[in-house]
């Protein structure tokens, strides 16, 4: 588990998603906008303007500084 170490408003970069749905590609980026610890969610605003949950655990990222 990650989500001790990350925070609303931290920016990350994609490396791996388990969703054929998504238009999200390796080296997407974007702001944590909620993390749902019963879950294990972390809630995303991408770049591209998609909204959508990282699964902790299951989809792979990384921080990234501002």
């Amino acid at each position: 588990m990650r989500k001790k170490q990350i925070k609303i408003g931290d920016r990350i970069e994609l490396i791996e998603i388990n969703d054929t749905w998504t238009k999200l590609d390796k080296g997407s980026k974007g702001t944590i906008s909620k993390i749902e610890g019963a879950q294990d969610l972390i809630w995303v605003d991408w770049d591209n303007g998609e909204k959508l949950a990282l699964l902790d655990g299951v989809d792979i990222y990384k921080i990234i500084k501002k």
